[in-house]
């Protein structure tokens, strides 16, 4: 959270409610740092975890394969990459951690042209020379060169869109359209002209507003570590502060921070649900927490007569005396569970929307039809490309799983075979959107026009297509949609909850969180854990 909260007072009893990620990270530190606190953990699905999904099924020969239908790597550059792997280390998990060297195949990405050919982000001489030729670069030099001269925002402390800041920085949309659309596709599957720059650009959009330029920053921001000193804490502020409260050998940190920095994303052996399952493990090992599944919290209660919150779950039973209650899923879920008394906080929380992406898992045993050019992790479609398909990107599987290495050079895993095509196609997002309304493929409808988009984007034979494994798997309302001046309607939503409650519900999640990845909700939920600490 944004705002400051209390600190709970000794044998407390919190309510955490979700169990996704950011639920179950939250309670972790939390019953961590304060082992005299009982914590109740609802979730109303059978299984904790949330859209992390590693699904374990067989091929056509009865063979094990694992497909991820949600979530599966994390990036290396990141603190709460670091916090996540230290605690797999902690249970002995470090096996588990693989990573993809800088230069793999698996590092490559593509972009889909307006006239579906991909094309790879440079990343040689010889990509940059190709990108260059390509409809997608068109703009983008004149665009570079000229935006140290351009004007800065007329309006410099109010909120704009992604597309309105980046069309002004460099002096055309195109840039917008065949790049940045593509990026904000792959992270928030979203519209860049309707997100907020505040929120999802917010260092472009800050270097603007403080320097009137993105290259007059960068430029001031390498002159300050030119003439700096080299000594002081490499660490994080956050990372320091998980080195203090856990008693953490600070250079055993700093080498895992530094290290990590060398891999640009890492996996799990097993797929990413490794992680919520360690950690719901470790919590069933906890004195001090409790989990109870499938059984949603419906309501919440509290009055100023009373010094505790109460929650109602769908089956009728209430549960009382929690001192701390804490809110982990998505805005419009938690606008059915306060009080309709409460109408203006129930009206703010209804105005993020979320998007829905279909996620669409394909698999074909003892045969790559990846193109050799084309092995990387996968590509992403822009704005500029008709798209009928309503496709997101399409992450290359297979090529990521045989790129993988132990991050733990000690560790016996053995690469797999490479004689397999493992893909997964994510498909909507805010194109499912039309005129305020969403609608969802069909199964059957959306995989014959995700076999449509393969055949026409990577060549892959009818045959092919038809032969392999489809998946289909719906993440309803996944991303919460960053609209203009999303971290004012934030810091509203946080205060009314902390007055209308006294201070006594807490908001975690993607929607609360500083950004919607799985090591972004992993910081926010050590973060708040330690101001109630």
């Amino acid at each position: 959270m944004l705002l400051p909260l209390k600190k709970l007072p000794n044998n407390s009893k919190v309510a955490v409610v979700g169990g996704g990620v950011s639920g179950l990270m939250f309670t972790y530190f939390l019953g961590k740092l304060r082992p005299d606190i009982q914590i109740t953990l609802f979730e109303g699905a059978k299984r904790t975890d949330g859209w992390i999904n590693s699904w374990n099924t067989k091929d056509a020969e009865g063979k094990p394969i694992m497909l991820e239908r949600g979530p599966r790597t994390l990036r290396g550059v990141s603190d709460g990459t670091v916090l996540i792997m230290d605690i797999l280390r902690n249970h002995d998990e470090e096996k588990s951690i693989q990573c993809i060297d800088a230069n793999s195949n698996a590092n490559r990405k593509f972009l889909l042209d307006p006239n579906d050919h991909l094309v790879q982000v440079p990343n040689s001489l010889g990509s940059f020379l190709k990108f260059i030729s390509n409809p997608l670069s068109k703009g983008l030099f004149s665009g570079l060169l000229g935006e140290w001269f351009r004007k800065p925002s007329i309006n410099p402390t109010s909120d704009e869109t992604v597309k309105s800041l980046m069309d002004r920085r460099y002096g055309n949309d195109l840039i917008g359209k065949n790049l940045l659309s593509a990026i904000y596709h792959g992270i928030y599957a979203d519209d860049i002209s309707t997100l907020s720059a505040q929120k999802t650009a917010a260092k472009t959009f800050y270097a603007e507003r403080q320097y009137g330029s993105t290259m007059k920053a960068a430029f001031q921001n390498w002159k300050e570590k030119l003439f700096s000193s080299k000594s002081g804490n490499p660490l994080s502020k956050c990372l320091r502060e998980y080195q203090t409260e856990f008693n953490k050998d600070s250079n055993v940190l700093i080498k895992l921070s530094q290290n990590l920095k060398q891999y640009p994303m890492l996996g799990l052996v097993g797929g990413l649900e490794t992680l919520p399952k360690v950690v719901r493990k470790a919590l069933d090992g906890m004195e001090n927490v409790q989990i109870l599944v499938n059984n949603p919290v419906t309501k919440i209660s509290y009055t100023s007569r009373k010094p505790t919150v109460g929650v109602k779950l769908s089956n009728g039973d209430k549960m009382e005396g929690f001192d701390h209650l804490r809110l982990t899923n998505t805005p419009d879920k938690m606008a059915s569970m306060v009080s309709a008394t409460y109408r203006n906080l129930v009206k703010d929380l209804k105005l993020v929307e979320a998007n829905t992406v279909v996620l669409v898992n394909f698999f074909l045993q003892k045969k790559d039809v990846i193109p050799k050019e084309l092995e990387g992790f996968g590509y992403l479609v822009p704005s500029s490309n008709p798209n009928p398909e309503k496709v997101l990107g399409v992450i290359f599987d297979s090529v990521i799983e045989n790129n993988f290495k132990p991050f733990d050079l000690r560790s016996k895993n053995k690469l797999r075979s490479n004689d397999y095509t493992k893909l997964t196609i994510m498909v909507g997002g805010h194109l499912l959107n039309k005129d305020g309304k969403q609608t969802i493929p069909a199964e059957d409808e959306c995989i014959s026009q995700v076999k449509d988009a393969l055949n026409r984007h990577m060549k892959i034979s009818r045959e092919d297509l038809d032969d392999g494994l489809w998946v289909y798997t719906v993440a309803e309302k996944c991303f919460p949609h960053y609209f203009v001046g999303y971290n004012e309607w934030q810091a509203r939503v946080e205060k009314e909850f902390l007055d209308r409650y006294d201070g006594k519900v807490s908001l975690g999640g993607m929607g609360f969180a500083k950004g919607p990845g799985v090591p972004d909700v992993v910081v926010d939920g050590f973060q708040d854990a330690l101001k109630m600490k």
